[in-house]
């Protein structure tokens, strides 16, 4: 995720063939990434969430895929399509999504330890 992040960035400041390479080395982390969820979700009982996330870590490599090669041709020129920031960013908004799925757990825990409403705790 700092990868596709730090590739925005240096789009921001103009720094076309920067972005094209950081996202060329996002592409081996998101693979990692993904190939640890799925050797999970072949190790143990995997949770419904895990499986959406490790099956978003897909969406997420096409999408990097995707920015880095719509790049390619245009980083001498120093232009970078709008196709190419809108894939980076669609790929940002995946990771949140999994970041959100990954944190379900935890917001269920903590919603349900809490005491209902009119309820006293002890």
């Amino acid at each position: 995720m700092a990868l596709v992040l730090l590739a925005m960035l240096t789009d921001a400041v103009n720094a076309p063939s920067l972005s094209f390479y950081l996202l060329l080395a996002a592409v081996p982390a998101i693979v990692v990434a993904g190939l640890a969820a799925v050797e999970e979700l072949l190790e143990t009982d995997a949770l419904p969430h895990r499986r959406a996330i490790a099956m978003l870590h897909v969406v997420t490599l096409l999408l990097v895929l995707t920015a880095a090669a719509l790049r390619a041709p245009l980083r001498a020129e120093g232009t970078v399509p709008r196709a190419a920031v809108s894939a980076a960013i669609a790929c940002l908004v995946v990771f949140a999504i999994q970041a959100l799925l990954g944190s379900l757990p935890a917001i269920r825990r903590a919603v349900g330890s809490r005491p209902a409403a009119g309820e006293i705790s002890l």
